[in-house]
């Protein structure tokens, strides 16, 4: 039987209908009234929908028992999504006709676009399609993708980019600012003392109640990574987070956000970020190009953040002009963990004190506003945070899977092999020692590294491995030589650490130094053995996670 698809399998139509049905769904899911009063509602949404009554009721069960989008996504029978019959010839004189004649800022007509392709396979002796066939290839371009081409980025971006006004916020959780700024302190090792470099920060703002959502700090650039940790902080209850810090438990900010409200970095573009947002009913916002004022709320949050680590030893303050001769490197003593720290007691501070634009403090406002309020929580947080993480598509193979010329392994898999069907990996940048591979029904299997006893490296000492491996003229770069050259470079840049700020901080942004958790580990999951000496070329005897069943 096949599968259904993914969010990221799923064509645009698909997700589309699905998304369509998802607010009229949940509103039935969550209703508890009498039955007459039901069955009129029942009928009223299935003329809505225009689907059958006893269809409708499929997909409030299917909606219950896994409340997402993706649950609501038709499960058509037949080959597989985006599979094409056509022949290879024919399918390159379609792509590069719309790619190089129709494409252009000439704007010629589809008629004339199907004539050329009709033209030209005629002359290589190949099948001419038919015209809905070339529509449908040419539908697979973006809208706003064929207008840039066609009549320049402005046009697009007048046609396609949302209006948006001053950003007012109803309720709580309606809109969520999510940014990223460079905290203004230098932070230190916590072994030797020795100054690293400025975190970065990743917080949002929940824009009707001034409350953080929540924070990410970390020494790697502003990434999927640090997306996925801020939209988990932001959803999670955070009492146990803040217990294991020594905090009060006075963050009380939980729950799917609404909307999203976003500027236009990659990782915000990214098909993980905006396909996990729609998966879970959050709407994404983009601010206008080169607008700042439309994210005013997380913008003035990152000032007030910011005028506050500006009290803290080894402060960089704004600039260079105000920071004059504060020896920020000499006076730096604070490591990441206490920087954590000072920055959740700052947000504490701030939700307890007046703010000027609600006339209340930030934390009575929530909770005026919260008294009865239902907040939607996803079924599982370690797979909404790992739904965020970017992906790629493998198949298994008989040496397990292959993902940036490293070998992955799991026992569950092994029914996968030979399968024609696309396993959906998802990995985290900043630790490639386990990818985490989603099941029929949207749970997750943590696989690991083939070879146990590899250190964890992240995707950045990764590449610079590689360049350094094509400097020297490798001509075919594998796995062992990845490594080697991975803990080679370690090995250099312990040695020269004490004396290269540089050396340290790409320490401390390699798989080599602990990176602070949201999550406690879970307790069923056992540690996994490491392989025994030769045992490199066959499969592994790993410990059996909890997971789902796949069939064949």
């Amino acid at each position: 039987m096949k599968r259904p698809p993914t969010p990221m399998q799923a064509s645009d139509e698909a997700w589309a209908l699905a998304r369509t049905r998802e607010p009229v769904i949940r509103k039935l899911a969550e209703a508890d009234i009498s039955y007459g009063a039901r069955t009129e509602l029942i009928a009223g949404a299935a003329a809505e929908l225009g689907i059958a009554q006893s269809y409708l009721y499929r997909l409030i069960k299917a909606y219950r028992a896994d409340p997402r989008t993706r649950s609501l996504l038709p499960k058509a029978p037949g080959p597989a999504t985006g599979r094409r019959f056509l022949d290879p010839g024919v399918e390159a004189v379609i792509k590069d006709e719309i790619e190089g004649n129709y494409l252009t800022q000439l704007q010629p007509k589809k008629a004339k676009l199907v004539r050329d392709i009709h033209a030209r396979c005629h002359s290589e002796g190949l099948p001419r399609p038919a015209r809905k066939t070339v529509l449908i290839r040419l539908a697979e371009i973006s809208k706003r993708e064929q207008l840039m081409r066609r009549r320049g980025p402005k046009a697009a971006a007048d046609r396609f980019d949302p209006v948006l006004g001053a950003c007012i916020a109803e309720r709580p959780l309606q809109i969520v600012q999510i940014d990223h700024t460079p905290a203004d302190v230098i932070a230190v090792e916590e072994e030797t003392g020795e100054p690293i470099g400025r975190p970065h920060v990743s917080l949002s703002i929940d824009v009707c109640t001034r409350m953080y959502g929540g924070f990410y700090l970390t020494f790697d650039p502003p990434s999927a990574t640090s997306v996925a940790c801020c939209m988990l902080h932001t959803v999670m209850d955070k009492s146990d987070w803040l217990k294991a810090r020594g905090l009060p438990a006075a963050w009380p900010v939980l729950g799917l956000p609404g909307t999203v409200h976003v500027d236009n970095a990659r990782e915000f573009h990214s098909q993980a970020f905006t396909r996990a947002c729609e998966d879970y009913g959050i709407e994404v916002q983009y601010r206008p190009v080169r607008r700042p004022r439309f994210g005013g709320h997380v913008e003035r949050r990152i000032g007030h953040l910011s005028q506050e680590l500006h009290l803290l030893d080894g402060t960089t303050f704004s600039n260079i002009k105000e920071r004059g001769a504060y020896d920020s490197m000499g006076k730096a003593c604070l490591t990441i963990a206490e920087i954590e720290w000072m920055v959740a007691s700052i947000i504490l501070e701030h939700h307890a004190s007046f703010h000027e634009g609600i006339r209340t403090s930030p934390q009575a406002r929530w909770k005026e506003l919260t008294s009865g309020m239902a907040f939607r929580m996803p079924p599982n947080l370690r797979d909404f945070h790992r739904d965020f993480l970017p992906w790629q598509e493998r198949r298994m193979q008989r040496d397990g899977i292959h993902l940036f010329g490293i070998r992955y392994w799991h026992d569950a898999l092994i029914g996968a092999l030979n399968n024609e069907v696309k396993l959906v990996v998802h990995y985290n940048p900043a630790d490639l020692s386990k990818l985490f591979v989603r099941g029929a029904s949207g749970g997750y299997l943590e696989v690991p590294y083939r070879n146990l006893r590899r250190p964890a490296i992240s995707i950045w000492e990764h590449r610079a491995a590689v360049r350094a491996l094509r400097r020297q003229g490798r001509a075919g770069v594998d796995e062992e030589m990845i490594f080697d050259m991975v803990l080679l470079r370690r090995r250099k840049l312990e040695e020269i650490r004490g004396s290269s700020r540089k050396a340290r901080l790409e320490l401390a942004r390699s798989g080599a130094m602990p990176r602070p958790a949201m999550l406690p580990a879970p307790d069923h999951v056992p540690p996994a053995s490491g392989a025994a000496d030769g045992d490199e070329d066959r499969p592994l005897e790993l410990p059996y996670y909890e997971t789902e069943v796949w069939d064949d």
